[in-house]
């Protein structure tokens, strides 16, 4: 059964169309009519159409700008164009748009059958086509892509390979191992919270967020010949091939260009994902058979994170012979406690076994006052990366602040309160930059809602967003599509007028953003469930 869309400003042209095509033999079931783009649009938004025609020529929004609508929200949907010019270039223009075809008014009943069911029968096929080359598709690049990712994991954790092994796997791989030089780029996401919205992520969340990261990073290390796959958990491993060129002319050395690498990819993370990533650089080697050992170093540079927090990027070369087993233990035991702050979990029992290990070091041990500012300077880093341009104040949990002139029995005693209260602060830090771009949406919507020609595009560019994007941010906040809730401020506002005023129906209707008295009407009972007028009576029973 198909359903389709026509657009005219001419309503008995709509009517004669609509008549025309129920009492066809092409299986219709529906076929609804709007009088301006607008109305096309809402409709086009609340249910699922197979084929569009629409006029050329029509006030406020024109026939090739209701398809550059179209095509950019359902890129697929089939739009036939008729109009009463034979004009070259809006028919040039439709067909560049995407139109099926242009008729000319007045169109002849059996060429409109004809043109309407050749485009109904192309797309049904069509469909059918794509479905099974997509279901091909997806099958043989499923199996592609699980072989590849296969390979790559054994060239970098497998280390009893023979020679003819990685032959064969090189072999298998083809172009994509080029050398002369390999490194190992280790990547730990931190996929607690991400987004622009920075909150907490939930399953799902994540599993698109380290699917669009991999993605980033495979773009990032493009420039390197880089081979990506994704690890256990919130891990990313790549492999980078830079050779000894001047690097896009700005002199880098192989090793410079190693250290480039790993700023490059945090820096990527941060701005296109809002992601905060540990990355471990390995040394470079000219044997693709040393990538095991290699892998080793990328993993054991990450591990240096828990030693200098506020750092993202971590070299081999440059830590391995500093490595402190006693202070790495230190810092994970920092890290677990400021995980737990960040995911709103119970942190009370960690920070009394780390006032337990202070005191074990002797109160009057150098090491305690290191552990110690490792600690709280860690969790005020975090304070400050959260509440930079928030009301709440974070100022008074400066260190040199909250514990000026205690003894060291006095700041392990405060300790505790110091996590906790902080721990509270986090959180209010977090639920307060989560509502600011939500908050200026809605803002902006509610302010604009009544303007008939509002598009999502408009919305979109407030929060800077494209549009694609934001129809997807904004369900995944509110839990609702935006033009259902546009839709509800207009027939909410409606309602209010219809019972506090005796204002006409054509005069709601024009107030709350529609041109059409008729499709207000139409819109205002899909969405109360009954007529405008009937909701006046039972609202207030004296205005007709």
């Amino acid at each position: 059964m198909y359903k389709i869309l026509v657009v005219d400003d001419e309503p008995r042209v709509c009517i004669g169309i609509r008549n025309f095509l129920l009492s066809s033999d092409m299986n219709i079931s529906v076929v609804e009519t709007a009088l301006n783009g607008f109305e096309a649009i809402d409709y086009l938004r609340m249910d699922r159409y197979d084929l569009v025609l629409t006029d050329i020529q029509m006030s406020r929004m024109s026939g090739l700008e209701l398809m550059e609508t179209i095509y950019l929200e359902q890129p697929n949907l089939p739009v036939i164009v008729i109009s009463a010019h034979e004009n070259f270039e809006f028919a040039t223009k439709s067909l560049r748009l995407g139109a099926r075809d242009y008729l000319v008014k007045p169109v002849q009943q059996a060429e409109l059958l004809r043109v309407v069911r050749s485009v109904l029968v192309e797309k049904e096929e069509a469909g059918k086509l794509a479905l099974e080359q997509t279901m091909r598709k997806r099958s043989s690049d499923a199996a592609e892509a699980e072989r590849r990712r296969e390979i790559l994991m054994e060239l970098v954790t497998e280390r009893g390979l023979s020679n003819k092994d990685y032959d064969e796997l090189v072999a298998e791989l083809g172009d994509q191992i080029k050398g002369p030089n390999y490194g190992i780029v280790s990547v730990r996401l931190d996929l607690s919270r991400g987004g622009f919205s920075n909150k907490a992520m939930v399953l799902q969340d994540r599993k698109l967020l380290k699917y669009a990261a991999l993605n980033l990073f495979e773009e990032s290390l493009s420039e390197w010949n880089g081979l990506t796959l994704g690890g256990f958990g919130n891990e990313l491993i790549g492999i980078v091939q830079p050779n000894d060129r001047d690097l896009a002319g700005q002199g880098f050395t192989l090793q410079s260009q190693m250290h480039f690498i790993g700023q490059f990819v945090s820096n990527n993370f941060k701005q296109y994902l809002n992601l905060d990533a540990t990355i471990g650089i390995s040394s470079l080697r000219d044997d693709v058979a040393l990538l095991p050992k290699l892998m080793e170093e990328a993993v054991s540079a990450a591990e240096w994170k828990k030693l200098h927090p506020e750092q993202n990027v971590f070299h081999y070369e440059d830590i391995a012979a500093q490595e402190s087993l006693n202070m790495v233990g230190w810092m994970a035991k920092v890290e677990e406690c400021v995980r737990r702050l960040k995911s709103d979990s119970d942190s009370e029992r960690i920070v009394q076994d780390m006032v337990q290990a202070l005191n074990d070091l002797g109160q009057e041990s150098e090491q305690v006052h290191s552990y110690f500012g490792m600690l709280v300077y860690r969790v005020y880093g975090l304070l400050l990366d959260n509440g930079q341009g928030n009301g709440v104040s974070i100022r008074r949990f400066d260190p040199e602040v909250y514990f000026r002139d205690m003894s060291v029995p006095g700041k392990l005693d405060r300790l505790p309160s110091y996590v906790d209260e902080a721990g509270r602060t986090l959180r209010e830090l977090a639920r307060e930059r989560e509502m600011t771009i939500l908050a200026r949406i809605m803002g902006y919507i509610r302010q604009h809602y009544r303007n008939p020609e509002l598009k999502i595009q408009d919305i979109a560019a407030e929060a800077h967003f494209s549009p694609a994007y934001f129809g997807y941010w904004f369900k995944r906040e509110t839990k609702k599509n935006v033009w259902d809730y546009v839709t509800e401020l207009r027939i909410e506002e409606a309602k209010r007028l219809l019972v506090t005023t005796p204002k006409k129906r054509y005069e709601i209707a024009y107030e709350v953003g529609y041109e059409s008295p008729e499709h207000f009407s139409r819109m205002f009972k899909r969405y109360a469930g009954v007529s405008p007028a009937d909701y006046r009576k039972e609202g207030q029973g004296e205005y007709d």
